[in-house]
């Protein structure tokens, strides 16, 4: 069997032949998403707070190089202590209504090289997700001390404020991806309906699908233009089916 080969003006029209289908799944995909990411999908918010991590300064209120250093080098530290049980716990007693688990909510990281730490916290309460922030740098700044053996050098840098605005869904962007992936699907089953088609409808069907010659033709007569013509009493010269 000779192997079968689709030009560029055959993809085309497979597209506008199936055009229904693409623009269909196009737009159900896209509304469904709308509506899941809009009404059902619960909002999330992120409240956040920043500790600094600040060298002590000397008796001439100069700071030591080395000190920087120093405060660089235990920011990593300092982020496995927030999220550990005794300041969680401790969080978790402090404020009202907080979850059982709050190590799910948070997220602590800082930049390369900086003596911030970032502590975000999300819930889709959003006065809950700032006091539970709010209240991790105030507990930590306060333990920090006793637990690094009378090490005192962080300090809150800002407090965290209720978030007015959900992170969480994204609506354009879930929306936007639902409704690639509807018209990918219906490309897809468009291509599929002419791959898995293996009916033979043409001449060149024959001659590609079988490698027979077309040795002759028989006329297909349309029924209703069969009656018209036998009352008009005119032959009819109908399409012709190829074999």
């Amino acid at each position: 069997m000779k192997e079968e080969t689709i030009s560029i003006g055959e993809l085309i029209s497979i597209l506008k032949r199936n055009k229904g289908t693409i623009i269909s799944l196009t737009v159900i995909a896209a509304l469904i998403s709308f509506l899941v990411s809009s009404f059902i999908i619960q909002p999330t918010y992120e409240a956040s707070t920043q500790v600094l991590v600040a060298p002590k300064e000397t008796q001439n209120n100069m700071i030591d190089s080395s000190q920087v250093q120093s405060s660089v080098a235990l920011v990593n530290t300092y982020r496995v202590i927030i999220q550990s049980p005794t300041i969680l716990e401790q969080v978790q007693d402090n404020v009202t209504g907080s979850p059982e688990n709050i190590s799910n909510l948070i997220t602590v990281n800082s930049e390369q090289n900086s003596q911030v730490i970032n502590i975000k916290v999300q819930h889709t309460n959003p006065v809950l997700a700032t006091d539970i922030a709010n209240e991790i740098s105030t507990v930590f700044s306060t333990e920090v001390s006793e637990l690094m053996s009378g090490v005192d050098n962080v300090k809150v840098l800002s407090a965290a404020s209720v978030p007015a605005n959900p992170v969480k869904p994204n609506i354009l962007l879930n929306t936007a991806i639902a409704t690639v992936l509807g018209a990918m699907i219906g490309i897809a089953i468009a291509f599929l309906k002419v791959v898995l088609d293996r009916r033979i409808k043409t001449e060149q069907d024959v001659e590609t699908v079988l490698e027979l010659p077309v040795l002759g033709s028989i006329p297909v007569i349309d029924r209703n233009e069969m009656r018209a013509a036998r009352k008009n009493g005119v032959e009819m010269k109908g399409e012709r089916a190829h074999v």
